[in-house]
């Protein structure tokens, strides 16, 4: 009732609609492009794996600590994957990061160390000659770069490798860029005394999987992210003059 006038104001019956939402419900079709893009880029990301550590020229950084837990705890290199993953999500929680930790963080987790185990279970060769070697090693670094674009454009959850990442450039005073050198060079020495294989090819994945990653991102769009995230926009199309 408004103070004075003896009349009763009306009612509003509207409610708030919660923050982050827009009221309506995605449907299941909705959700079926970003869950089934999330899964290929997983699957292309453990390709790349996989050819990047059959090329015996250097696995990727964090592969080195995975192969050497792998053979110092009798695990695969997908479930060495999954642990090391497992680890890392539980690192984060304790440095009060559980806001980069969403489902699909564990999701990735999962599926990239199952997709390796199932690319090594299908038999994919061991070339033996140089350019054979440098090929897969190619194909490796763009299946990797790909399938983190693909997986990362839906919009479903990073991997508990980024979260770390985002975690700590909170915590140093160093940009995300350097961080992640910082931490890809500690996991290869710790990976190395613990006698995993070291070689040129991991500093090759290091240094190319980035700029392939933004060349792609610049074609491919930023998917479902939101426009905070920082990428290479995809070039602006010139209209013709009519």
């Amino acid at each position: 009732m408004a103070a004075g006038t003896g009349q009763e104001e009306p009612v509003d019956d509207r409610r708030e609609a919660p923050r982050g939402r827009t009221g309506a419900r995605p449907s299941l079709t909705g959700w079926a492009g970003p869950v089934l893009g999330f899964g290929a880029g997983c699957a292309i990301l453990a390709l790349g794996i996989v050819l990047t550590v059959k090329a015996n020229l250097g696995p990727p950084s964090w592969d080195v600590l995975h192969l050497a837990i792998g053979r110092l705890a009798g695990l695969t290199l997908g479930r060495a994957s999954m642990l090391t993953s497992g680890l890392v999500i539980l690192l984060v929680l304790l440095m009060r990061g559980a806001w980069t930790v969403r489902w699909g963080t564990v999701a990735n987790s999962l599926l990239v160390g199952w997709a390796i185990d199932v690319f090594l279970g299908l038999g994919v060769p061991d070339p033996q000659a140089p350019p054979i070697r440098a090929l897969f090693l190619a194909a490796g670094v763009v299946c990797i770069a790909l399938g983190s674009v693909v997986y990362t454009r839906t919009g479903l959850g990073a991997g508990a490798r980024d979260g770390l990442i985002l975690v700590l450039s909170q915590r140093l005073p160093l940009t995300v860029g350097r961080i992640r050198l910082l931490l890809e060079a500690l996991v290869v020495l710790v990976g190395w005394l613990l006698g995993g294989p070291v070689g040129a090819g991991t500093l090759l994945v290091t240094l190319g999987t980035g700029p392939i990653a933004d060349v792609l991102f610049r074609f491919l769009g930023r998917g479902r992210l939101p426009a905070t995230v920082r990428i290479p926009e995809p070039p602006v199309r010139r209209q013709k003059a009519s």
